[in-house]
């Protein structure tokens, strides 16, 4: 089953009932209220997009990027989802004020490694933890642990050992 989302930009996107289910857990809707633009909104009121809107639409584009790349190369619907999650939860560690809140406040109050990324990674955790349908619909369409740890790598893509995309691919 898939859902409809309307978007300014992309115009219809389809997403499936695995990534709505992600979608529908708190703590992604927090996304709603965290710009994207950062502070900006308080000097140009109109720049209102938001991390949730944002995160779905990569999603959206990931899943177009596979497809595309699936023409010229061996990629499975699990890979594809993976890619596809990684899109949605690639911003969700982002607090208030996006950047401004990774950059000043975290780097005041605390001497922990911490980064977005990092944080997103945690959060997906913490999403597998306490949401048993989400993890169980990922479980149900193919993903393992092992696809798990693929899309935290993803996510916090620093930890990739090569900057060849090539590399990646294969």
């Amino acid at each position: 089953m898939t859902y409809i989302f309307n978007d300014p930009i992309h115009g219809t996107m389809e997403l499936n009932r695995v990534l709505v289910g992600i979608i529908d857990t708190p703590a992604f809707q927090r996304l709603r209220n965290i710009k994207q633009t950062g502070a900006v909104c308080f000097v140009y009121p109109g720049a209102t997009h938001t991390r949730f809107e944002h995160s779905i639409g990569v999603c959206h584009l990931a899943g177009q990027v596979i497809d595309k790349l699936s023409q010229h190369a061996t990629i499975t619907p699990v890979d594809k989802l993976c890619v596809q999650v990684a899109g949605l939860l690639h911003d969700v560690g982002h607090g208030p004020f996006s950047h401004l809140f990774d950059n000043s406040f975290i780097q005041e109050i605390s001497s922990a490694e911490w980064s977005h990324e990092l944080q997103s990674c945690r959060i997906f955790d913490h999403i597998l933890k306490t949401h048993e349908e989400v993890a169980k619909s990922l479980k149900d369409a193919g993903l393992t642990d092992i696809d798990f740890i693929f899309i935290k790598e993803l996510i916090n893509a620093k930890d990739f050992k090569s900057n060849n995309v090539s590399d990646l691919i294969n």
